[in-house]
């Protein structure tokens, strides 16, 4: 059953855009994975782009400290914060699916470059209130991008290389945390953390411009109007794997913000503890690239895959319950950060594999349930550690992870929801016992 993935729709995500052109779900003519080139640049372009649009969410985080001290706010403050932003991706993913995009998912990168920059220019000089409209029009940008970064890479990236396209760009989230940790003593502390959002903000424009100009004034001029594609309904395919997401999320979530206070409680020393968090967040980043590679070479089902890296960090984050030392809470937090937070990529694939032309629209689904879980899990997470302790915390995500491997491990094949040019297409399927 979990191998179930490897079907002909599953795992036939070359044709992929063969319906699908450049605009998101729509059908233009763009280039195809299916048609050869290794797509490089474009699984390149969706990585930065993940990035610039997760700075909203990783600066706040990064420069609460700062940002605290100056406005007087305290980390209840932060967290609502850090929720607005991922309740406006919820609201993005879901425009996102809702609206047929008339223009190329590259122009929709762009653009969403050029209001990220907005939204941290507003956060960085337009107050406390500022703070929050930035970081909430950050997670918009963000949840609307998602589903069009996530299409173009089947559109842009052969099949052989689609899995570790998406690895990388799901990879570049936590890549982001790094790049908020280093800006703090690199800008915040001389200059203050006014600084790291006005520099982010400049990169950001620095990004979107030249491409905006480039395809605007390019050989070949402007497209023609988008077709779009035809609708993709809600089903319990979809519907599975958007929980999945919610639930892997949750732990996720919360483990990267409680991990280092946890091991602390535990009797770690500050150094171990902040050491574990480094190197949780760089096996998430391995996990996330290899899960692509391993599915790419066409040896393992991605679905059977999905569901054991969900189990994997359920049974880290049980180990984080138990507790023992600080010798299990090394093992639990690596394997809960490469198991319980190394899906991102594969969830996005499974789901845009599943639904050919359809990309955008499936995994708009999918990062909804990402973009509710960002929301919920640190905050269920911490009223459980303030009433109940810390063990009953890490339970009640080792019950979540287990949640999100049983849904994957029970989802049935996808209905026959292909595009008729899809269906017809020659088969491009990868075999994955």
């Amino acid at each position: 059953m979990g191998g179930a993935g490897a079907s002909g729709k599953g795992a036939d995500v070359g044709r992929d855009g063969e319906d699908g052109g450049d605009g998101g779900d729509t059908a233009t003519g763009g280039e195809q994975g299916s048609r050869g080139g290794s797509g490089a640049a474009a699984a390149v372009s969706v990585a930065l782009i993940t990035v610039l649009t997760s700075l909203p969410l990783f600066l706040v985080g990064a420069t609460s400290t700062l940002v605290n001290r100056e406005l007087g706010w305290d980390a209840g403050d932060t967290g609502l914060l850090l929720a607005a932003y991922w309740l406006s991706s919820l609201s993005g993913a879901y425009l996102s699916r809702r609206v047929d995009t008339p223009v190329s998912a590259e122009t929709t990168v762009g653009s969403a470059a050029l209001v990220t920059a907005v939204g941290l220019s507003v956060a960085a000089w337009c107050g406390g209130w500022g703070l929050a409209l930035g970081t909430a029009l950050g997670g918009l940008v963000y949840g609307y991008t998602q589903p069009h970064t996530n299409s173009l890479l089947m559109q842009r990236c052969p099949p052989s290389a689609q899995g570790f396209a998406f690895g990388l760009k799901q990879a570049a989230v936590p890549a982001s945390t790094l790049v908020g940790s280093l800006a703090v003593p690199a800008l915040a502390v001389p200059f203050g953390w006014r600084a790291v959002f006005t520099a982010a903000a400049v990169v950001c424009v620095a990004y979107a411009l030249p491409g905006l100009v480039v395809r605007r004034r390019g050989p070949g001029g402007r497209r023609g109007p988008a077709t779009p594609a035809p609708p993709l309904r809600l089903n319990a395919h979809l519907v599975g794997l958007a929980v999945a997401g919610l639930c892997g999320a949750m732990v996720g979530n919360a483990l990267g913000g409680f991990l280092i206070a946890s091991g602390v409680h535990e009797g770690m020393a500050l150094t171990w503890a902040s050491l574990l968090a480094a190197a949780g967040s760089t096996t998430n980043i391995a996990v996330r690239l290899l899960a692509g590679i391993v599915v790419d070479r066409g040896r393992y089902a991605p679905r059977a895959l999905l569901w054991q890296l969900y189990l994997a960090g359920a049974v880290g984050t049980l180990l984080l319950a138990v507790g023992g030392g600080p010798w299990v809470m090394t093992a639990g937090g690596l394997l809960a950060f490469g198991g319980g937070w190394g899906w991102a990529g594969l969830l996005h694939y499974v789901a845009g594999a599943a639904f050919p032309g359809r990309a955008a629209r499936a995994t708009a689904v999918t990062q909804m349930g990402v973009s509710l879980g960002g929301a919920t899990g640190p905050t269920l997470f911490g009223l459980l550690v303030d009433h109940a302790g810390w063990p009953a915390a890490w339970l009640m995500l080792t019950a979540v992870g287990t949640v999100a491997a049983v849904v994957v491990r029970l989802l049935r094949e996808p209905p026959d929801t292909a595009a008729p040019a899809a269906a017809a297409a020659p088969s491009t399927t990868h075999t994955r016992k």
